[in-house]
């Protein structure tokens, strides 16, 4: 498998930040690295649930007793758009800032890496959104995830959406990946329990697609494979008990790990299909990875089915004994079982989607993403896992 794995591709390059940080109560240490890079700051934060938590507090004290000023941008909101990320941009070029700090769920920061990146590059999001590139280094920025599931602290991309024209793509540069990142798991603490549930499913499904992509090798199979075992363990209590600390830090890390496999192996037809769920319908993009991610497991059964054995081990599933199908099977069934138990919702009707959307779904479906899943999907497939999962 392993050597099927490296003929696949002659040149691999595996990419994360200079420094990552984690543990419990790493968050005191923002001023101190922070003032590595300067005396003042962009702070890059989301509507009010900081402030509303104390973290905010915290963060402005740390700041402050290391003798670096901030500017707060504040109100990014989820699948940040172009016009979020264009008014950072301007705000920092007035303020004119050594580093930008993102603290929140990976709006925030795609929206804080994309602002380091405009500050430096100039331009509007729209222009990288369509044919300019990102050439020059960023500012540097420090991303810190108070949510666990994106991974985007460790990812060269940011996610932006075009409300005007309806759709949702990413910025992409080895510029964009953060200089720091920071992860706290106490920052994980306050999240509300759907919430928990939907980006916990959300680093589930970044952690089994780069785990059976086409571009998927041993470093990443490594992490993914990992990272599987600590969701199957640690979700379920994380979404019960919010206290759980030691859930929180397998969650957390189980986030990371999410973001180095994918940026550095690719995802899947979960993730193109979701993309224009977010873009037009605002869903949650955890909860839309929830309810896509079994119909897609089960279109790509045929062609990955030994991985997704694996997967089922992985989720404390007893596969002894069993074919590689119905080993595969019980992946699928593991999934699906596990998004029931934490409260996901039961399918995409509840979200407003109709039968007649799915053909506009999956025509915009087709990307980056897309073309990593193991198996080709046509339109007509794809509308066809579309319905499974309504």
């Amino acid at each position: 498998m392993i050597e099927d794995q490296m003929t696949k591709q002659e040149s691999i390059e595996f990419m994360l930040p200079p420094r990552v940080i984690f543990g419990a109560g790493s968050l005191s240490k923002l001023g101190d690295i922070a003032r590595e890079f300067g005396a003042h700051s962009l702070l890059v934060m989301g509507r009010s649930s900081l402030t509303q938590s104390g973290i905010k507090a915290q963060i402005e004290r740390f700041l402050s007793d290391s003798g670096v000023e901030v500017t707060e941008f504040e109100g990014v909101e989820s699948n940040p758009s172009i016009e979020t990320v264009d008014r950072g941009a301007e705000l920092a070029r007035a303020s004119n800032p050594d580093l930008v700090i993102g603290v929140g769920g990976g709006s925030v920061i795609d929206a804080a890496k994309a602002i380091s990146g405009l500050i430096t590059n100039g331009g509007s999001a729209r222009d990288y959104l369509e044919e300019r590139e990102i050439t020059k280094p960023s500012l540097p920025c420090i991303a810190v995830p108070t949510t666990a599931g994106t991974g985007a602290e460790v990812t060269k991309n940011a996610v932006i959406t075009n409300h005007q024209e309806g759709y949702k793509r990413s910025i992409r540069s080895r510029h964009l990946i953060p200089a720091i990142a920071l992860v706290d798991p106490t920052l994980t603490l306050t999240m509300p329990p759907h919430l928990t549930a939907a980006t916990g499913m959300d680093a589930l499904t970044q952690l089994i697609e780069p785990y059976v992509c086409k571009n998927a090798w041993p470093i990443t199979d490594a992490l993914a494979i990992y990272g599987i075992g600590l969701v199957g363990r640690s979700l379920r209590r994380a979404v019960r008990d919010g206290a759980d600390l030691e859930a929180r830090k397998d969650m957390a890390l189980a986030s990371l790990l999410s973001g180095m496999a994918l940026a550095n192996s690719g995802l899947g037809a979960v993730h193109g299909l979701s993309h224009p769920l977010g873009a037009h319908w605002n869903i949650h993009h955890g909860v839309a990875c929830a309810l896509l991610l079994p119909p897609v497991m089960g279109f790509n059964l045929g062609v990955a089915g030994e991985k997704y054995g694996d997967v089922a081990r992985a989720l404390g599933e007893d596969v002894e004994g069993l074919s590689s199908d119905e080993a595969a099977l019980r992946a699928l069934q593991a999934v699906k079982r596990l998004a029931k138990d934490i409260g996901i919702p039961s399918g995409l009707a509840e979200m407003d989607i109709k039968e007649e959307d799915l053909p506009l779904i999956a025509k915009e479906s087709h990307g980056s993403s897309m073309s990593k899943n193991p198996r080709t999907a046509t339109d007509e497939e794809l509308v066809e896992i579309l319905s499974k999962a309504m």
